[in-house]
């Protein structure tokens, strides 16, 4: 997917960056010229680049308030700004909604409703003392809007 956009000067952060789709946005803003950092709990199994520029990785866990306060706080220092929040982290393992704990949908929806929520106001602290301000995206899944057997949490966040 290429955006057309030159984004040289901007720093993107994307949520799950390391991995699958998120690797691909996190490869999507390298071309468009942004620096990209990427945050997961772990790294992915090898760095995510574009033409010799890299993505920064750094590990957080977004379910955690003090981790993200920590992640933005360390991107802001380093860069100086936060242009555009990509919150893409999620998922769940397959699980019938009868047989699952109320814990086990509590951590789902936790991860994918209150995750995404907590990055944002983090991020939209920062983007809001900018005078070009900032830009959140949020990626959903398509489990929100048709059935799908074994995540009914997921589908619910």
């Amino acid at each position: 997917m290429e955006t057309g956009s030159n984004m040289t000067g901007s720093v993107v952060l994307v949520t799950g960056g390391v991995r699958g789709v998120g690797a691909g946005i996190s490869r999507t803003f390298l071309r468009a010229g942004a620096t990209v950092v990427a945050c997961a709990r772990r790294p992915g199994e090898a760095p995510v680049e574009v033409g010799g520029r890299v993505v920064e990785f750094l590990p957080c866990d977004i379910r955690d308030p003090g981790q993200v306060q920590g992640l933005v706080d360390r991107i802001v220092e380093r860069h100086g700004r936060l242009d555009v929040l990509v919150n893409n982290a999620g998922g769940a393992p397959f699980a019938l909604a009868a047989e699952a704990s109320p814990k086990f949908h509590s951590k789902i929806v936790e991860l994918n409703l209150l995750a995404p929520l907590l990055v944002s106001q983090v991020a939209n602290a920062v983007m809001q003392k900018q005078d070009s301000g900032g830009a959140i995206v949020n990626i959903s899944s398509v489990s929100g809007s048709r059935p799908s057997p074994g995540t009914a949490a997921y589908g619910a966040a």
